[in-house]
């Protein structure tokens, strides 16, 4: 139902949390208009926290470092002043030290809310969100208005994987302050992952008429609308995203993701060129770049630039196992059965691919697949498509056959599938209009019966892209008085998600054990998980 591979890096995981700082808090001083006294002068402590707080609340954090610390290295006690040095320390990078001064504002006040707000901000940078959702409960705990520390638990919560709960802390920092615009747009980050995505779209579009100069607002935007498949306002909404921080490299790396699912595949590869070079260690755009490979011996070169910039990123050394195998190389793979990953999809799916006599074909790009197929088939046959989702796949195949039966309930899955909740790749209902498709909306075990009750023409190629083992054996069992020696069959998840073997893989074979039948494996794809077989005795 989806033509984008599981594994093409779309950044949408957030992995820094999205907080607020609690503004500086207020000391009980009178601003002093002399800056220009030295501190070893041994000014009052008025005076040195006039010019602490000055220089914090214009970001000049190495000069106010100083004052405060001259601060507390008079005996100073007021528990605001050990907060704010915090906040200073933390923003510096000397997260250590921030941890112990904000502990002791709160040892000096132990209700001090602020205090433990921004402790739970040093945590998050510390990578302890345990410890941080703790001490931001307790900020809220003593001020049960915290609009900040609502917000700011939405986002760890998030980050621990517990979208219910950080709805509700976002959803009240928005009760308090309707005009966040970074909580508008992390509940619909927070919505998108719960599935809910056109609620998640307004709250986005929530924060951008809030703030019109959001860039990261607009990059999740286009996310959303890429896994809408509308794919030209996502490109618009990266694109704006961009035009406001032209040097951010995620920007760069999810515009070429969607400029592939455009068929724009040189100006993605420059998008993903462009992300390197203005981050050279970043692997995931390096990952992209790989999935756009045309050659094996292209692929082998980004999978090992990959590995070079992260000698630890696992997919890239699984994927080249792969290559290398068919290369005659079989020392990655075998170190591979001898680690932590010898069950890892990837190594079965080589183990499958072993088993022939010969290895498949490989190809790499979905096109390529396509187009080398077609080069094999009849086509003045029709073809036929179960699970046809937004058309894509099915109005580059129209191309050729010009005539072509497509199935699908268009109401999205009929039940959970892999990581995707009943109901994913919907579209709401909304049938495709191509010209040359004849589309039947329904269950396949509602329409199928019905639709073959009748004879139809033998088909050419038949794409499977039901995904679940349920919908592709009821369709192949339907199909069967369509196929002879000639007909392909392609699946489109036949290979390396998760669960593979569970699926389309388990309905062909158990649809050619019924039958006694066997199939011929005209190729691969490692990028794309999709085989192609001709049966065997039909």
């Amino acid at each position: 139902m989806k033509d984008t591979p599981y594994e093409e890096q779309n950044n949408k995981k957030v992995s820094k949390i999205k907080t607020f700082t609690v503004p500086l808090t207020s000391l009980e001083i009178k601003q002093n208009n002399n800056n220009n006294f030295d501190v070893e002068s041994k000014p009052s402590k008025k005076r040195v926290l006039a010019q602490a707080f000055k220089f914090h609340s214009e970001r000049s954090f190495q000069q106010a470092e100083k004052y405060y610390r001259y601060y507390i290295d008079q005996g100073g006690k007021d528990p605001g002043v050990f907060s704010n040095y915090g906040i200073i320390l933390k923003d510096l990078g000397n997260l250590q030290e921030a941890e112990l001064y904000t502990r002791k504002a709160i040892e000096l006040k132990p209700e001090f809310s602020n205090a433990h707000c921004n402790l739970g901000l040093i945590m998050i940078s510390l990578g302890r969100l345990k410890e941080a959702e703790l001490s931001t409960r307790k900020a809220i705990e003593l001020n049960p208005e915290f609009t900040i520390a609502h917000a700011n638990l939405g986002g760890i919560l998030k980050n621990l994987g517990r979208l219910k709960e950080a709805e509700l802390s976002t959803r009240k920092a928005l009760e308090l302050n309707p005009q966040l615009s970074t909580s508008h747009a992390l509940l619909g980050e927070i919505l998108k992952d719960l599935g809910q995505y056109q609620e998640a779209e307004l709250c986005i579009r929530k924060a951008i008429d809030i703030n019109p100069r959001f860039a990261n607002a607009y990059s999740n935007l286009s996310l959303i609308l890429k896994d809408l498949g509308e794919y030209q306002e996502a490109e618009l909404s990266i694109r704006k995203a961009i035009d406001i921080n032209p040097n951010y490299a995620v920007y760069y790396s999810n515009l070429g993701n969607i400029l592939k699912n455009l068929g724009q595949f040189n100006d993605a590869e420059k998008c993903y060129l462009r992300a390197i070079e203005l981050k050279p260690d970043f692997v995931d755009a390096a990952w992209n770049l790989y999935l756009l490979s045309n050659n094996i011996n292209q692929a082998e070169e980004r999978l090992k630039q990959c590995l070079i910039i992260d000698k630890s990123y696992i997919k890239a050394e699984l994927h080249l196992s792969a290559l290398k195998l068919y290369q005659g190389d079989k020392s990655i793979f075998k170190k591979l059965l001898d680690s932590n990953y010898s069950d890892h999809p990837i190594i079965r799916t080589i183990k499958w691919a072993l088993s022939f006599p010969k290895l498949p074909k490989i190809f790499f790009q979905r096109r390529s697949f396509y187009d080398a197929l077609i080069d094999q088939s009849i086509k003045e046959r029709p073809f036929y498509e179960f699970g046809v989702y937004k058309g894509h796949s099915f109005k580059y195949l129209i191309k050729t056959f010009k005539k072509g039966y497509g199935f699908d309930t268009f109401e999205g899955l009929p039940e959970k599938w892999n990581d995707f909740e009943k109901g994913a790749f919907s579209t709401k209902g909304i049938i495709p209009k191509i010209d040359g498709g004849i589309f039947i909306s329904g269950l396949f075990e509602n329409t199928l019966p019905k639709f073959f009750s009748e004879s139809r023409p033998v088909a050419s190629i038949i794409n499977f892209d039901a995904d679940l083992y349920s919908s592709t054996l009821c369709a192949l069992n339907y199909s069967k008085s369509i196929i002879d020696k000639d007909t392909i069959l392609i699946f489109d998840e036949f290979i390396i998600h998760p669960n593979w073997e569970k699926d389309e893989y388990k309905a062909l074979n158990k649809f050619c054990a019924e039958n006694n039948l066997s199939y011929e494996v005209l190729g691969v794809s490692y990028i794309t998980y999709q085989t192609a077989v001709k049966l065997i005795g039909i």
